[in-house]
């Protein structure tokens, strides 16, 4: 029997928890900024990256796979 080391979970990054937000979107697709950010606090609560920030992060993903973004994540 071998015995496994307990081993200390780690949060995704930002960056990870935005591609595992985009992966249901195809190219061509809009990303909506606002369903994204809620996408990304809910798959990593821990996630203390601004909204701007993550905002910049999805459209860079969104752009490198060819998709659209709707900027709806601020209310004024």
């Amino acid at each position: 029997m071998t015995i496994v080391p307990k081993v200390a979970a780690i949060d995704p990054t930002a960056e990870e928890l935005v591609s595992s937000a985009l992966s249901r979107f195809l190219a061509g697709d809009t990303v909506s900024t606002r369903a994204a950010i809620d996408a990304i606090r809910r798959i990593g609560p821990a996630c203390d990256d601004s909204d701007d920030h993550l905002v910049e992060l999805i459209v860079m993903a969104a752009i490198g796979k060819t998709m659209g973004v709707v900027f709806d994540h601020r209310t004024h």
